[in-house]
């Protein structure tokens, strides 16, 4: 280590086992995830590669052929929505605009209210 390092010659044995401890640390944070993604890479590619083996594969089950998880469908065919909340408007924004705040809940009778109607309650 003596060309990469900036300390002196007296702690290169410090430093070498610095490098370790954190190679060590590194490995347990990342160790973990690279075997779950290999895992599930293996258990994808074996589901895919016994599907048409006859009596143990699924189709001989009547199962459907399995696919890569999808972010914008649920396993049952439904869309996932996805929504990112807006960012809090300044009071002058807030008068100018149109806002609602809270959710339409159609099923118990409850209904969205505007920024405007919201203040008027406070005030």
């Amino acid at each position: 280590m003596a060309f990469l390092s900036l300390l002196p010659e007296a702690f290169s044995t410090l430093e070498t086992w610095v490098v370790r401890i954190f190679l060590l640390l590194a490995f347990l944070t990342v160790g973990p995830w690279i075997v779950l993604l290999v895992y599930d890479i293996t258990l994808y590619t074996w589901r895919s590669a016994t599907y048409d083996v006859p009596g143990v594969g699924g189709r001989a089950r009547g199962r459907e052929r399995p696919r890569a998880p999808s972010l914008t469908e649920r396993p049952s065919g439904i869309k996932r929505r996805f929504s990112i909340a807006a960012a809090p408007l300044s009071d002058s924004e807030q008068d100018e605009s149109a806002v609602t705040t809270g959710s339409t809940h159609e099923a118990n009778g409850t209904h969205a209210r505007t920024a405007h109607e919201l203040t008027e309650d406070a005030g």
